[in-house]
């Protein structure tokens, strides 16, 4: 056969085979596995108390502020009560200092003036009258010490009388108040806190979604910090797949994709939401030029179609990621 027939010849055979390896390689490299998935929000618990009550069963859809469950309030209300009569007691005596003293609280210590200076004068008349008949030594020294003793103690108690009434009516000092203005505040403070500790016994739906998981039961005491329900939330649920590494420089957030389940006859339309930057595997520093290709990247591809909303979390399927590369070559190929 002549070489100019045999040359027709041969590029009939060889350009097929050519397209048909660069379609298998694209392929490979443009269709990526994972798993459908909703995104999903852990609701804990900041005390360990029982669970009183589930108000919603897994599987069950909510709104956003609908109570999940309840825990045991007792404890709490309990502690709350004790901080409401402190503040109550604080408030009361910061409104005494602030508005002085009462009529009554004033007679009163008037009164107590008058008193110490009547006892005083009948102190100092016996005092006078032992020192008499201690001269005429009718009266022993004995009498006179007592006397004298009687004598002081009745003009202390009527210096203090005084100061008593003096404070009264020069009124509360400033320092007196601002001390109990700032008590005041601590317990308001404290009572706030626990208010806020009482609400969060009661577990509300962060978001609108889809009860998915209630790890415990009615009558349970989870640990501090334990999950105590699991929501999956968001209007669509997105494509939770591994970019091999020759991929990776091609993918790119808000890159169109198509995202084949499986069950689903037709595809959904996809778009990137997020790429890793670091490997899932293996650190990039131990491997060779050789072993870069093992690499894979975690991606998450939202799926925009409303039908998709229906779907349930960990159904598997395929991702082809649409690249105007890729267009054109599965362009020239059917052509």
């Amino acid at each position: 056969m002549k070489l100019a027939t045999l040359i027709p010849v041969l590029l009939f055979l060889v350009i097929p085979s050519f397209f048909m390896c660069g379609c298998q390689h694209e392929n490979e490299l443009d269709k990526v596995v994972g798993t459908l998935e909703w995104d999903r929000i852990e609701l804990t618990n900041e005390v360990s108390e029982p669970i009183v009550k589930l108000h919603v069963r897994e599987g069950e859809k909510v709104n956003q502020g609908d109570v999940v469950l309840e825990f045991d309030k007792r404890r709490a209300q309990a502690t709350l009560n004790s901080f409401i009569a402190i503040e109550e007691q604080l408030q009361a005596r910061l409104d005494e200092l602030v508005a002085g003293s009462r009529i009554e609280v004033m007679e009163q210590a008037k009164q107590a003036v008058v008193q110490a200076k009547s006892e005083l004068h009948l102190a100092e008349i016996d005092l006078a009258r032992i020192k008499a008949l201690v001269k005429k030594n009718l009266t022993s020294q004995a009498d006179l010490d007592n006397s004298w003793a009687i004598y002081k103690k009745a003009k202390a108690q009527l210096a203090l009388e005084e100061a008593k009434l003096d404070a009264l009516l020069a009124g509360t000092r400033k320092e007196q108040v601002e001390q109990a203005r700032k008590a005041l505040q601590s317990a308001q403070a404290q009572v706030a806190h626990q208010q806020i500790n009482l609400e969060h016994l009661t577990l509300l739906a962060p978001a609108k979604g889809l009860v998915d998981s209630l790890p415990y039961k009615e009558g349970e005491e989870p640990k501090t910090g334990s999950v105590v329900a699991v929501m999956l939330v968001g209007n669509n649920p997105y494509a939770r797949v591994y970019i091999p590494e020759p991929l990776r420089a091609q993918i790119k957030p808000g890159q169109s994709a198509k995202v084949f389940v499986d069950g689903v006859e037709s595809p959904f339309s996809g778009r990137v939401r997020v790429v890793s930057n670091d490997p899932v595997f293996t650190p990039y520093y131990s491997l060779t030029e050789a072993d870069r290709s093992r690499l894979a990247y975690l991606a998450k591809v939202d799926l925009v179609d409303d039908e998709a909303n229906q779907l349930p979390a960990g159904l598997p399927l395929n991702v082809v990621f649409e690249s105007s590369e890729t267009a054109i070559f599965q362009s020239d190929v059917k052509h």
